[in-house]
This record gives structure tokens, sequence and C-alpha cells, in this order.
């Protein structure tokens, strides 16, 4: 496990190609770029490129949280504890920033995603409406940390 770089993007891109369509939010070069490069932001990736999570710093005000914006595990290692390790690591960091929240989004019809957001302590608090598209709801997740 270790916090990726913007060296990382070609192979992030490719890992996000693999796990991930248009209609499911695959990030475009661009965006990774952006991303890469925040100081809000932080990603983190297993092995050689097996999955990544990116997590972001999020605040209004006084009240600071965390969001999971990326949770991409390569098809063949699903299944063997990635996204485990990582949103492990993606915490850690959220913790030493200060952070003792974090919320994310699911498709409602990801029922593997939405089993282990569920084993990790993530309560489901709502229904997002064509948030991926119409016709195709998004699950707003809460967890704290």
């Amino acid at each position: 496990m270790r916090r990726a770089s913007a060296a990382d993007l070609e192979d992030l891109l490719a890992l996000e190609t693999r796990c991930f369509s248009e209609g499911d939010g695959l990030f475009h070069r661009r965006q990774l770029h952006y991303l890469l490069k925040s100081p809000h932001c932080a990603w983190f990736i297993a092995g050689h490129f097996e999955g990544a999570v990116c997590v972001l710093m999020a605040a209004n005000g006084r009240r600071r949280w965390g969001r999971l914006y990326s949770l991409a595990v390569d098809p063949q290692y699903r299944k063997q504890g990635v996204a485990r390790r990582l949103l492990a690591a993606a915490f850690a960091w959220l913790r030493e920033q200060g952070v003792t929240t974090v919320r994310a989004e699911v498709k409602s019809a990801n029922g593997a995603a939405r089993h282990l957001y569920a084993d990790l302590g993530f309560t489901e608090e709502g229904v997002l409406p064509d948030y991926y598209g119409p016709g195709d709801p998004g699950i707003k997740l809460y967890r704290p940390l």
C-alpha cells in the first residue's frame, strides 16, 4: 500500500478504465491529473495497481468531513481484501487530517459495493434519484471515523 503521485497518472487511468464505464463515474485524464495534485485529496494504491482509492477532505466553515470519491479494484483482484486494505489506509489518512466522518455515494444496483460498505460501518442515508443518469439512482452513505 502506498500513496499515489502524479507519476501514477497513466496507471490510474488504465485501472479506472478496467473498472468503470462512462455511466459509472469514470475519471478522465484531466480529472485524475487535478485530483493527484490537490492538497485536499489523497490516492492510495494497492500492490501494482490491483486497486486504488481516492478520498477528499471537505469543509463548510467549522465542520470537516471526508468523502470517499473513488474505489476501484481490478476485477481479477476482487474478493481478496484489496478494497478493505485500501479503505483502511484512506480512513487512517483522513483521521490524521482531523476528519471524524466520511461520506460516499454508491449505485443503488451495486449490491457488492453496498454490502462491503455496510460491513465497514457505513449507514445508508437516502436515495439520490438519477444520480448516475436517468433512472439510475445512487445511495448516500455516511460513516463515523
